[in-house]
């Protein structure tokens, strides 16, 4: 299988893979740290850049898709992710808002990744199929997102009032 990919094409898939490795790292490596720090910036910009290119990226439909909404949506969720850390002082829940959005990002970057693959790998039979196989796809692999999302999430802050866990029982 060849790829024809135009230079917009080839440096948004270059960043998106880096993106995938960077961020696996990311999840399986301490949160802490300027190691941390120095991949997740590497990450961000790759992100953007990668999300940016994909605006420039339309030989699947040839018109402005369903794929350049989730670049736009990934796009803000990693400057979302960012915005809590750059602020002084934090605000008191900066951990969990970075936390949400970095993640949200990085599920979105592999429910491309799966669907670009389905798409370049599977030669459905009509566009309709594709949409369908594509869309599934997707919201499976959201929906394991969320559930690893919330098993992992750090805990909230605790409230001024005093401390209230996760599940919302007082201590």
């Amino acid at each position: 299988m060849t790829l024809h990919l135009t230079p917009a094409g080839t440096i948004h898939a270059v960043l998106a893979m880096f993106c995938i490795a960077v961020g696996l790292i990311q999840l399986l490596r301490p949160k802490r740290g300027p190691t941390h720090r120095a991949r997740g910036y590497a990450f961000a910009y790759a992100a953007l850049v990668a999300d940016g290119t994909a605006m420039l990226v339309y030989r699947f439909t040839g018109q402005f898709n369903i794929f350049h909404v989730g670049a736009i949506v990934n796009f803000v969720f990693v400057v979302l992710a960012i915005v809590p850390l750059l602020r002084n002082p934090r605000p008191a829940n900066w951990k969990l808002q970075h936390y949400h959005f970095i993640a949200w990002s990085y599920v979105g970057l592999i429910a491309a990744a799966v669907t670009e693959l389905i798409v370049r790998t599977s030669h459905l039979a009509t566009m309709d199929l594709a949409w369908a196989v594509t869309s599934v796809t997707a919201i499976t692999v959201t929906a394991i997102g969320y559930v690893l999302i919330e098993r992992y999430r750090p805990p909230s802050p605790p409230s001024p009032g005093g401390s209230i866990p996760r599940d919302g029982a007082p201590i």
